[in-house]
């Protein structure tokens, strides 16, 4: 099988390289997809630089977080599945190939009709933004929720999951162009953080202490002014770290609004969250998906042997919603 390995660490996209292995083998309860296509996720960026290791048991030199593909081969204990049939879903690591082996429930069934560049946008960014919305923080109909990144693919899947929950989305992004894009998912209060604080707008449109949930992919650099706008007994989603690994807090305000702060991934969860967090989004959304309602965002489909083109985009941030690699 064709896949990139990273064969060391550190920030030059020359340590990623494509090669052949040999075949995967699925054994138990796992099957075998054959990858048609997957995506590329800021994880995989950090993975390559030594930062984001993979968790035990799944590749450690072999990025990819998603897949969609089908079925060509059964572990002795599989009762899901027959064979051939198209699926997608997650995976903790490895999906940059053209084989992966994943538990029997963590494949979703792909609905009918829907095309493997869409498939392969959908699994970390929906299941990840309705786990952290939704599983995690609660998200109701009236809440008004502040969602940093929202051109990205968890953050436009989350606009789109928020509207469709009856809540109110502000979404942080670094262009017009990209606000523009996303504004035609779903309604937003729309800031451009290159050119406006966000906690200054928020607090005129909205009023201090107005926000009900935050899922930021950000960290260090807004973490004072995301506690800021919360409301009392607010949510705080911590679900990246792109601007560093620390901030001072005022534990103090943390008190004093009985502020909610949870910090989330789906990599390094055991087995049964992860299957848990998939079947809540098969039931729960893969219906929206199928029906059109909710859409993936799409930034551009490249070929995977132009991996490094398509890495270098996405190093760069110019890409609004996924970028989907196919095999």
């Amino acid at each position: 099988m064709k896949c990139a390995v990273i064969e060391k660490h550190g920030k030059e996209i020359e340590n990623l390289v494509i090669q052949e292995r040999e075949d995967l083998v699925a054994r138990g309860e796992n099957i075998r997809v054959r990858v048609t296509a997957t995506a590329i996720n800021r994880a995989d960026l950090l993975q390559r630089r030594g930062l984001y290791p993979a968790p035990p048991g799944a590749p450690q030199d072999v990025p990819g977080l998603e897949f969609v593909g089908y079925v060509d081969q059964l572990g002795e204990e599989v009762t899901e599945w027959r064979g051939a049939e198209p699926v997608f879903g997650i995976v903790a690591g490895g999906s940059y190939a053209e084989q992966i082996v994943t538990h029997q429930r963590l494949a979703v069934p792909v609905p009918e009709g829907m095309s493997d560049n869409d498939a392969a946008a959908i699994p970390e960014a929906f299941l990840s933004a309705h786990d952290a919305l939704v599983s995690q923080g609660g998200m109701k109909a009236g809440d008004l929720v502040l969602i940093h990144a929202v051109a990205g693919g968890v953050g436009s899947a989350a606009l789109q999951l928020a509207h469709r929950w009856g809540a109110r989305a502000i979404g942080t992004a670094g262009s017009a162009e990209k606000l523009k894009r996303v504004a035609e998912l779903a309604p937003l209060t729309a800031i451009n953080y290159k050119e406006e604080d966000f906690q200054e707008r928020i607090q005129e449109l909205f009023g201090p202490n107005a926000v009900d949930l935050i899922l930021d992919t950000v960290g260090a650099d807004y973490w004072q002014k995301n506690l800021a706008v919360l409301k009392t007994c607010g949510r705080l989603m911590l679900f990246g770290i792109m601007s560093g690994l620390s901030a001072e807090t005022s534990l103090a305000t943390v008190l004093t609004k009985r502020l909610q702060i949870i910090g989330t991934t789906l990599r390094s969860r055991p087995l049964e969250e992860k299957i848990l967090a998939t079947q809540a989004f098969a039931h729960q959304v893969l219906p929206l998906l199928a029906q059109g309602k909710l859409q993936p965002v799409i930034d551009s489909v490249v070929d995977f042997d132009k991996l490094h083109e398509a890495t270098e985009r996405m190093e760069r941030n110019e890409n609004t919603g996924k970028i989907v690699l196919t095999f």
